[in-house]
């Protein structure tokens, strides 16, 4: 057997292995996933902490959003931080004078979104800490649905359903069929005790976690990654929410798109890396399968990339080889297990929409995720490795 041969053949595999895990978690979980503990009716004190740069645009509708929260006001309090924006953030967030919660806005120079994080923590008088994207829009029980999970003193962390709301914009409905997918995967991920992130738009933590773990890291390219790969380092427990809804504003162009996706890589590179040494049985399916499967899929992307240099290297009439060998003029064991892959996906992927009540893709939509997106993630990919390369700076 040739090595590009044995290499397609792993990949192949690791593809149909990881499907085959999510899928199996599901059948296995299908009647859990929407459930959350019970609630002991305690309504403990919260901080929600919303760091903001550049963000006139959305702060407004973002803070409004919090009054309708269905919660104690007095035990509520929006801490904004400004770090150091050159539009009217600031002068927006100081202005609810007479708001049911109470609002208190700092300003400080910019730092990052960590800083600014650790900054309004600082601040904040809650028994727990929800930290919020300024331009991202909760739901009216999103505590009630959230603060539950905590009656486990093991938790220290749960984030919602991070969503999109639908969109004319062929982008933006795309991001949202990810954001979908990722969704129902981190769940479920949730069922082996490893949950990889925290996500910015909205997540709630226990205050006293940021004693004993520290503060987010302000030089990190995704802070809400970092922590969380710390909280589970120190094996305490994260959940994740199927019911609890945080809408988001995704990127709107294709530039700021390739741009954010590309900090997602790189910074989740770097933070696996970072955490290697978890890869443990004493870290449980975090160590022995989550991480080291974040490390295959890395494997796997730079070894496609290598097959396919080689290949357009070493094959003449590249053209002709790419349309009428690889795409079906003779069907080997390889193309088999590929199209394979690609039904299995496009079932995981029907799965992850129709778990969720009330949201519904256009078909449309749904065949070009399916048939295009993987393009764009091999972009982001591409991106990185080059950027990474050239060791380029970054900002938030």
């Amino acid at each position: 057997m040739e090595f590009t041969t044995l290499i397609s053949y792993v990949i192949a595999f690791f593809s149909l292995f990881t499907l085959n895990v999510f899928i199996l978690l599901f059948l296995k979980h299908r009647h859990e996933y929407l459930k959350r503990p019970e609630c002991s009716g305690k309504t403990p004190t919260v901080s929600i902490v919303m760091p903001a740069y550049n963000e006139s645009r959305y702060i407004a509708e973002s803070i409004q959003c919090l009054f309708g929260l269905d919660y104690p006001k007095d035990k509520l309090e929006i801490i904004v931080v400004d770090d150091g924006s050159t539009d009217d953030t600031y002068k927006i967030a100081g202005s609810f004078k007479d708001s049911p919660i109470s609002i208190h806005a700092f300003r400080k120079e910019n730092g990052g979104k960590g800083a600014a994080l650790n900054f309004g923590i600082k601040k904040a008088k809650g028994e727990f800490i929800a930290t919020m994207d300024a331009d991202s829009f909760v739901t009216k029980d999103m505590l009630r649905e959230l603060l539950p999970y905590f009656e486990d003193p093991e938790v220290m962390a749960v984030s919602p359903a991070v969503k999109i709301r639908p969109s004319d914009s062929w982008l933006k409905e795309l991001q949202r069929v990810e954001y979908l997918m990722i969704l129902f995967s981190r769940k479920l991920l949730s069922f082996l005790e490893s949950v990889p992130v925290t996500p910015g738009p909205f997540s709630m933590f226990r205050k006293v976690v940021f004693d004993k773990v520290g503060p987010f890291d302000e030089h990190n390219l995704v802070e809400d990654q970092e922590i969380a790969l710390r909280i589970q380092s120190h094996n305490y427990k994260i959940r994740s929410s199927m019911v609890a809804e945080v809408y988001t504003e995704p990127p709107a162009n294709m530039k700021d798109l390739l741009s954010q996706r590309v900090r997602w890589q790189r910074g989740g590179f770097r933070n696996y890396w970072r955490y290697r040494h978890m890869i443990k049985p004493e870290y449980g399916d975090f160590g022995m399968y989550s991480i080291p499967m974040q490390f295959a899929t890395i494997g796997s992307f730079f070894s496609l990339v290598a097959l396919m240099l080689y290949t357009f290297l070493t094959t003449p009439y590249y053209v002709r080889y790419i349309w009428f060998e690889a795409f079906g003029m003779g069907i080997d064991l390889f193309t088999f297990i590929a199209v394979f892959v690609v039904l299995l996906s496009t079932f995981f992927l029907y799965l992850a929409v129709k778990s969720f009540e009330g949201e519904k893709v256009k078909l449309r939509y749904f065949i070009t995720f399916v048939a295009f997106y993987w393009y764009l993630m091999f972009g982001y990919n591409m991106l990185f490795l080059l950027k990474e390369v050239k060791k380029e700076a970054f900002s938030w």
